[in-house]
């Protein structure tokens, strides 16, 4: 009973000192002291949490990152102080200006806490979720920011990120409603071009699979949308290219001819195989005598 009552008072005794040292700002005391607490098996929610804390605080938060998730798995009544503690580092970071820095703190809040309310700065782990390729989280975290806040600024870019995220997850019907929603809400937006080239090259995506798995008569809405976005030559006579082949399937040869003629008609002299191709099917269904 005395070793038992000892080991507390050891403890104990740690752990105040970690907490005068940290309420002194004296942040490499109390990394030093957490790390004597560790080797001793002291190190309990409240000394992970107060290193964690401390090296934030130092700026080493990569390290910082560990210790607060493990206080938070030593014991959940931690992840809520945790979370406050990096939402207030990060909400800090990004009034300095300091926006990157700012919202990896406030991403690893949400890891911590993943109901914890953001407002608007939802956009920015949003984007730092992006920009590190996790799709899956950074659609789900631009989807409630743009559904919550439509007309924050950012919000156009932040749907061009929403619909690649989508694209990158191979969910091209919601990319395109993604960009489909932006237009509608942002005709004259300056994004506009942008959107309507991403929306016209996911709707040939979208022509080209349905064609792919026999859905012929998917393939004219999907072209003549796609048609509608975009004025490029090369886009327009792959869109045209593929809707001829899709009427060829259909046995609609009349209508094929048509698409590959305008194939041919759009040829300025530099479309390549793709103008051959087109006279090479004109040709094929001439000799079958389709036409």
């Amino acid at each position: 009973m005395a070793a038992v009552a000892a080991g507390c008072s050891a403890e104990k005794r740690a752990l105040g000192e970690i907490r005068e040292a940290y309420a002194r700002g004296q942040y490499e005391e109390t990394v030093a002291l957490c790390r004597h607490a560790a080797r001793r098996s002291r190190a309990t929610a409240e000394v992970h949490y107060l290193h964690g804390a401390a090296l934030v605080a130092l700026g080493r938060d990569f390290e910082g990152y560990r210790e607060l998730e493990q206080a938070a798995r030593s014991d959940a009544a931690w992840a809520d102080e945790a979370s406050d503690l990096l939402l207030a580092a990060g909400r800090a970071d990004i009034a300095a200006g300091n926006r990157s820095r700012g919202a990896r703190r406030l991403r690893e809040a949400v890891e911590i806490r993943p109901g914890l309310a953001l407002g608007a700065q939802r956009y920015l782990v949003a984007r730092a979720y992006f920009e590190d390729k996790d799709y899956v989280h950074a659609a789900s975290h631009y989807a409630q920011a743009v559904r919550e806040y439509p007309d924050t600024a950012g919000a156009e870019e932040a749907a061009l990120d929403l619909a690649a995220a989508y694209a990158n997850l191979g969910q091209r019907a919601n990319a395109r409603e993604t960009l489909t929603a932006l237009l509608e809400r942002r005709p004259q937006g300056r994004l506009r071009t942008e959107a309507s080239w991403r929306l016209a090259n996911l709707t040939y995506d979208e022509a080209e699979q349905q064609f792919v798995v026999g859905s012929y008569d998917a393939v004219p809405t999907l072209v003549g949308e796609m048609l509608s976005l975009t004025s490029n030559r090369g886009l327009e006579q792959k869109g045209r290219f593929l809707l001829g082949e899709a009427y060829e399937a259909m046995g609609e040869f009349a209508q094929a001819y048509e698409q590959y003629r305008e194939v041919i008609r759009d040829d300025r002299g530099a479309s390549g195989r793709i103008v051959e191709r087109a006279k090479e099917k004109i040709a094929a269904m001439r000799e079958a005598g389709l036409l």
